[in-house]
């Protein structure tokens, strides 16, 4: 099912992890200097190993703590 958008309303875990991926490779690539981090993020999300087990961590912290950061701010 999708919104008024044509978005989904769910994601897979790994199409959630994809779309978090973009969307840190997109603000590097509008920055004309990106921040070191964003890089260093980027790289992790890319190689490391144990990201899809930090990707379940941050999950599980984003379900318990949904009042914690409003998207929409």
């Amino acid at each position: 099912m999708e919104n008024d958008e044509g978005v989904p309303e769910a994601l897979t875990l790994e199409q959630a992890y994809r779309a978090a991926f973009r969307m840190v490779e997109q603000y590097i690539d509008l920055e004309d200097d990106p921040d070191e981090n964003l890089i260093l993020l980027l790289q992790y999300m890319e190689s490391d190993p144990a990201r899809w087990t930090d990707w379940l961590a941050a999950i599980r912290w984003a379900s318990a703590n949904s009042d914690a950061v409003d998207p929409h701010d």
